[in-house]
């Protein structure tokens, strides 16, 4: 990268609130070299308790965002939630991560383009080395509970969990109870809401492995 880019890429980040959330706030939790980027417009709602943890790589905030927009990416953080990011994690411009009261969504490292949204009722785990596409949704739950008529509550939420290296497709939506093994792919506008089997190719509505893929490099 030329020093013209560098500077660049430098007047987009929002010096104040990298100030704020790398050295002053007490809810991010830096570890080894780590640092909070926040680009302009990054919205960042920390509730009370609530609390960042950043490992062994940048955190991007509404990344990519192009010139002269105003668009925004968010990440909210409810009551006593927590967010664990391990590695170089990027959000891009207009995506959201959300964690609800005293739930947690834990990432090794992914790339997470626009448009995307996280949100976390219970628990969400994301792997290492993923690449989540444009529009993606990824819920663990369905926000809005259903009972019968012993006023039991029958869809609690269900932790969703995605392995390492693992590509998810274009307006693809993961449900609550989804598991998606390790360098596993999934199609364009499919649906998870089960087991997705590792290495394997899968898409439909419910999405269904149909072949098995090796990666190179």
């Amino acid at each position: 990268m030329g020093l013209r880019s560098k500077i660049k890429l430098l007047s987009q980040i929002s010096w104040c609130k990298f100030i704020y959330y790398n050295f002053i706030s007490s809810q991010v939790e830096r570890r080894g070299r780590a640092w909070l980027i926040p680009y302009r417009n990054a919205v960042i709602n920390l509730s009370s308790g609530a609390k960042i943890f950043i490992e062994n790589g940048n955190f991007l905030i509404n990344a990519n965002k192009p010139s002269g927009s105003c668009a925004e990416a968010y990440v909210t953080l409810r009551k006593n939630a927590r967010l664990f990011v391990h590695g170089m994690t990027q959000l891009n411009y207009r995506a959201t991560i959300e964690v609800h009261e005293n739930a947690e969504i834990d990432i090794g490292s992914a790339y997470i383009n626009s448009d995307a949204v996280i949100l976390a009722a219970e628990s969400i785990h994301i792997g290492h080395r993923c690449l989540i596409s444009r529009m993606v949704y990824i819920y663990d739950a369905d926000h809005h509970d259903i009972v019968n008529t012993d006023d039991k509550v029958i869809n609690p939420p269900r932790p969703v969990d995605v392995g390492d290296h693992v590509w998810i497709g274009l307006q693809s939506l993961l449900l609550r109870g989804s598991k998606i093994g390790d360098g596993a792919v999934i199609a364009a506008n499919s649906l998870v809401g089960g087991k997705i089997k590792a290495g394997t190719m899968a898409s439909g509505n419910p999405a269904r492995s149909y072949s098995e893929i090796i990666w190179k490099g």
